[in-house]
């Protein structure tokens, strides 16, 4: 049976809760704009660097290492970055001035939504093009190391399934959070009376 003994707690809950609810002043949307793209411009960098860091990596592992699957994977690999750094580029929100000056909501809105669908589908754009790089590097890894069919290589290729794992799952949580964005920014729309 449910104790609700503790008014106060229920009532803090239910107040805290309604913020999540409550439409957002123009203010607020314009502070989460400039915040936003801020956030964007840093992730971008990050991705970036990653990407040029991956490239030189697997670019000396293909010069170095004589096992021809080895360089094979590592070549893959620094193709996939190339392509999830293009991706990237592609995909990302991009600051429009202006659609920022005409409609600062709408801007704020659209950007989410580009955001929210590159996010989501994180799988299939940025995991999915060093897969095969990284399978080929790591079968050459096993067979010029002699532990083809060790417990030690399905260790290792279980570790990267948990990275990948573990960005695909931050990734669609971050997407989730942009969705409630988008619907907090949809009912202050709807509460101003504009059509979206």
């Amino acid at each position: 049976m449910t104790d609700f003994s503790d008014d106060n707690g229920l009532h803090a809950l239910w107040r805290g809760s309604q913020l999540a609810f409550e439409p957002l002043p123009l203010d607020e949307i314009k502070h989460q704009a400039g915040r936003f793209g801020d956030a964007i411009r840093r992730r971008n960098r990050r991705e970036y660097a990653a990407t040029a860091l991956v490239v030189a990596i697997f670019a000396f592992y293909a010069v170095i290492f004589t096992e021809p699957l080895v360089k094979l994977g590592s070549l893959l690999v620094v193709a996939g970055a190339l392509v999830v750094a293009w991706q990237l580029a592609r995909r990302t929100s991009r600051p429009d001035p202006d659609a920022e000056a005409q409609d600062i909501s709408g801007y704020y809105r659209a950007r989410l939504v580009r955001e929210e669908h590159m996010l989501a589908r994180v799988g299939r754009w940025y995991l999915a093009p060093f897969v095969p790089g990284l399978l080929v590097f790591l079968l050459g890894q096993a067979k010029a190391s002699g532990m083809g069919g060790s417990l030690v290589f399905l260790l290792v290729v279980a570790f990267q399934l948990l990275v990948f794992g573990g960005i695909w799952m931050l990734n669609r949580r971050a997407a989730a959070m942009l969705r409630d964005r988008i619907a907090r920014i949809d009912r202050t729309r709807i509460f101003e009376g504009e059509k979206l």
